[in-house]
């Protein structure tokens, strides 16, 4: 509620605001959001196949698209509705008429702040198909996690040191959120760093998101793939 009032007092463009509001409600979600899914799909999957649970749903009249597409939905679309659900409804007590005048671009920030979540659970899926061992998924994908966000870290801080924007456009395919609040200069100052020697437009906001989810898709199909017709019972 502090962060709201704060999100309201301040003078700032209604498109600022906005994101503003979704970047502080979104915040405090984020590491939660992916413990849980490192657990559903590191964990909890693989063990199933570990166990023989998937081998034997897969002698029920199912497709394994079908399958995998329930897997996935109930590792990771869940807790990503819950998040989506939570945001919405902070934006509604709090900024109800400004989400409302402004709803495309709302959705746009809702969309950004949840890609980085989709964009991990890929590798994840992967890995956990592969590895079939809940202990060692859960290993490689926490290292998949951090190593992703060093890479992140990176990217922002070579780009920093060296002043070329190429490092940034690829910090900003990794965080399409980030660059929404760069363009419209939002208030969300609690990530620490180095920060854009320039302001993205925002076609290339659309265009980070874009490229954003099309990798993370990337990393569902090879999954589905592999799973449609490479994955054999153990």
């Amino acid at each position: 509620l502090a962060f709201s009032h704060l999100v309201r007092a301040l003078v700032l463009s209604p498109e600022t605001r906005v994101i503003s509001a979704v970047s502080l409600a979104y915040g405090p979600m984020e590491f939660i959001t992916l413990a849980l899914v490192l657990k559903g799909v590191s964990w909890g999957l693989s063990n199933e196949i570990r166990k023989g649970l998937i081998q034997t749903y897969l002698t029920y009249p199912i497709g394994r698209g079908r399958l995998l597409a329930l897997k996935v939905f109930t590792t990771v679309g869940v807790p990503v509705l819950y998040v989506l659900l939570g945001i919405w409804l902070f934006a509604l007590v709090n900024l109800p008429k400004l989400v409302a005048e402004h709803l495309g671009i709302f959705l746009t920030a809702l969309a950004a702040a949840v890609g980085w979540v989709l964009f991990l659970s890929g590798p994840l899926l992967l890995i956990a198909i592969l590895v079939r061992r809940g202990g060692l998924a859960l290993g490689l994908g926490i290292g998949a996690w951090f190593g992703l966000s060093l890479l992140r870290t990176f990217l922002a801080t070579a780009g920093h040191i060296t002043g070329q924007e190429a490092y940034w456009h690829a910090y900003y395919v990794l965080s399409p959120s980030t660059a929404l609040e760069d363009h419209y200069e939002s208030i969300y100052f609690v990530h620490a760093g180095p920060t854009s020697p320039f302001r993205p437009e925002l076609w290339q906001c659309y265009a980070y998101l874009a490229c954003h989810y099309a990798l993370a898709a990337s990393f569902f199909a090879a999954a589905l793939i592999y799973f449609l017709r490479r994955f054999e019972p153990i």
